[in-house]
């Protein structure tokens, strides 16, 4: 990938000295910035910009190997051809007009990716704004160039951006608006050859980008995606557009009724611990303060509020609250201190308001601000400060320069709340950002920005490792789920899951009333008669489930309510109710970005509708399912709550481990669906499942 960011000559297929043309906006944006060679490729000039023109590809002379091609959809395969064949690594292909343009331009598309794979040269794009390097002031890019004349910021963060020109756009509004430096911003298009996984594993070797966000609308590489973010020390910020269910395939079980991409991708990215984004705006605003600021030594999450305003602190609490962080409790040193500052009358509290320590302070030398966060910042039970201020009047000091200089001694991070007037507020915030200060407008996007440098890391733990079938499972149960298709009964999910290790509810068929109630004796009571139809997974609502069964003319009687319901067809199923106070869903659904991914959650009748549940890709490492676990909202149930048994968390995790590797080992399966999972006194066991195969059942 190294040619594409510092290349040792550019040749531009495409240029033209036509302002008006994007050909000859990437020329001028090359000479404002790119100190190698530079050669224009165009047969209709001998010379644009008081360049040498050429009118091949193969007339350019050495060095080059980085192409940057604008011509028509129509004839940029042939130009990217002409590359591979003077031997340049890679293009840059810029135009439009490709697979986003309807089945011709899909057409073009699919040449370009045999060109790929047949002669190896590496493609960028098509359909994309190319690059811009601020740190080294490259532009490879048709965008204005009077951005560059402008001036580019440097800073630490790089950017990935599938849409072409929503990376143009975040460019200029971060440079307008002083939000923040940048190192890189790619756009990477339709992505033939060149994709988020190339560009996020070069940047982690990248000295000059620390913090990576990505604005992405698929993943086809998905598992390596999550492979590279699990091995990353830099923060990653992902936004990901088009996860509403549209499109959708319909779903055949619980587990795939709530996994929608929504949820997978949440799932997916919590597990490598990238950070989530649902704006633009939130993911500048996420990146920025990540790269700005690092998170304290102490790994916790106490703030102290320090504003110019009681009603701003409270408000900001309220957020903080929300956001998972907690109010730190002030030393008596601190209190101390500040009441020093403060007139008699006024108790010092956390939220610290100090308009009455600047009215008391009017007219002297006394830097009020200054002075109470240097007091917060060497209090050990502070390990953020959220800072609030007004910029303009003479009885606001705002001196980032002194607050710069104790930030850096605490090595605590201080974000910043700034009202004001706009002509004063501004060069504040330009003043901020040169001292590395992240400035917000915006009370509750100052607190999720903190608790995202705050928040706990997910375990470095290496992923676990696909086991496949262990010695228990029957040698014949790939041919037994071959001969299957779709959604298969209760029964021989259960006998299934059983035979690879997965705990079941005692059960079994019966065939009259006779053997029902032989059965129901057999396996103790209480028992649960269930109906299985061929076409029915949902049997509560089919009103085919019979539960708390205490004795045998009551099974006889559930048995032929039962038959009567299913008309004589499908089969009966007596059942060992199971005592237990906490039903769970377990799961898996093969997702066609990061493959098998397990579920975790609160289960029962309710379960879609509360829908408290988790995703994660598998396979899974003891850590990352425990992780899973825990993210559920429902931790209270797990822990006993009012008289249920406290869950065995290590047990379950090896449940939520042993569902992935049944989807990594089974192809077949589609879905698994556990619901409830009843957890008793003797541990956990599948009450009822569905297994789903990945061909549909046959007509009748």
């Amino acid at each position: 990938m190294e040619f594409f960011f510092n290349p040792r000559g550019i040749a531009v297929i495409g240029a033209t000295p036509n302002p008006f043309k994007g050909g000859y906006a990437i020329l001028k944006n090359l000479l404002l910035g790119y100190r190698g060679g530079i050669y224009p490729v165009n047969p209709k000039y001998a010379e644009i910009e008081g360049l040498p023109c050429y009118p091949a590809i193969g007339d350019v002379p050495d060095p080059v190997d980085l192409a940057i091609v604008f011509v028509p959809a129509p004839s940029a395969p042939a130009a990217v051809e002409a590359c591979a064949v003077r031997g340049i690594p890679g293009v840059l292909v810029e135009s439009g007009g490709f697979a986003e343009a309807g089945p011709s331009g899909a057409l073009l598309q699919r040449t370009l990716t045999d060109i790929h794979r047949r002669t190896g040269i590496r493609i960028w794009g098509p359909n994309c704004m190319g690059l811009v390097d601020a740190v080294h002031g490259h532009i490879f890019s048709f965008m204005d160039p009077a951005a560059q004349e402008r001036g580019l910021t440097p800073g630490t963060v790089s950017l990935v951006v599938q849409s072409g020109m929503l990376s143009a756009g975040f460019l200029v509004d971060i440079m307008s608006h002083a939000t923040m430096g940048v190192s890189k911003v790619c756009s990477v298009g339709n992505k033939v050859d060149v994709n988020e996984c190339d560009l996020l594993d070069y940047f982690l070797g990248d000295p000059d980008t620390q913090t990576i966000g990505l604005y992405l609308e698929s993943f086809p590489e998905g598992r390596r995606f999550l492979e590279i973010c699990r091995r990353s020390d830099k923060p990653i910020v992902v936004l990901k557009g088009g996860k509403s269910r549209r499109g959708a395939r319909a779903a055949m079980s619980h587990t795939a009724s709530l996994a929608g991409n929504r949820e997978i991708v949440a799932g997916a990215l919590a597990q490598v611990g990238v950070i989530e984004a649902r704006d633009f705006k939130q993911m500048i605003d996420l990146c920025r303060s990540l790269a700005l600021m690092k998170p304290p030594v102490s790994g916790k999450k106490r703030v102290a509020v320090l504003t110019f305003s009681g009603g701003a602190g409270i408000v900001a609490t309220d957020f903080l609250e929300e956001a998972g962080l907690t109010l730190s409790d002030l030393s008596a040193g601190t209190r101390a201190t500040l009441a020093g500052l403060f007139p008699a009358w006024m108790p010092v509290a956390n939220p610290v308001d100090l308009w009455p320590a600047i009215e008391r302070h009017l007219g002297t030398d006394m830097d009020v601000y200054s002075g109470a966060l240097a007091s917060l910042l060497a209090d050990p039970g502070v390990d953020a400060v959220f800072l609030q201020a007004y910029a303009g009047g003479s009885r606001f000091r705002l001196n980032l320069p002194e607050w710069a200089g104790l930030i850096g001694a605490a090595a605590k991070p201080v974000f910043l709340w700034l009202l004001g007037h706009r002509d004063r507020l501004f060069p504040v915030q330009q003043e901020a950002l040169s001292l590395g200060i992240p400035v917000f407008s915006e009370l509750f996007r100052a607190a999720e920005c903190l608790a995202a440098l705050l928040r706990e890391r997910p375990p470095r733990e290496a992923a676990g490792t696909a086991a496949g079938p262990d010695g228990t499972a029957p040698a014949d149960l790939r041919e037994r789920l071959l001969a299957g298709a779709g959604p298969l009964d209760e029964h021989r999910s259960k006998e299934i899951l059983k035979a690879l290790g997965v705990p079941t509810a005692p059960e079994r068929l019966a065939d009259d009333a006779d053997d029902a109630e032989a059965a129901a004796a057999e396996l103790g009571y209480p028992v649960v008669l269930k109906g299985l139809t061929p076409e029915g997974t949902h049997k509560t609502e089919l009103g085919l489930v019979h539960l708390g069964i205490a004795d045998g003319p009551a099974v006889r009687f559930a048995y032929r309510d039962l038959r009567e319901k299913m008309d004589g067809r499908g089969k009966v199923l007596v059942q060992k109710q199971l005592a237990g106070k906490v039903e769970l869903i377990l799961g898996l659904v093969r997702d066609p970005q990061f493959g098998p991914c397990v579920m975790f959650g609160l289960g029962g009748t309710l379960a879609e509708l509360y829908r408290d549940t988790a995703f994660a890709v598998a396979p899974l490492s003891r850590l990352e399912a425990l992780n899973l676990i825990g993210r559920v909202r429902g931790q209270a149930m797990l822990d006993g709550f009012r008289g249920a048994p406290v869950v065995d968390r290590e047990a379950l995790a090896r449940l939520v481990i042993r569902i992935g590797e049944i989807g990594l080992a089974f192809p077949e399966i589609r879905e698994i669906d556990i619901n409830p999972l009843i957890v008793g006194e003797d541990g956990a066991a599948a009450v009822d499942a569905t297994i789903v195969l990945d061909r549909p059942p046959a007509a009748p």
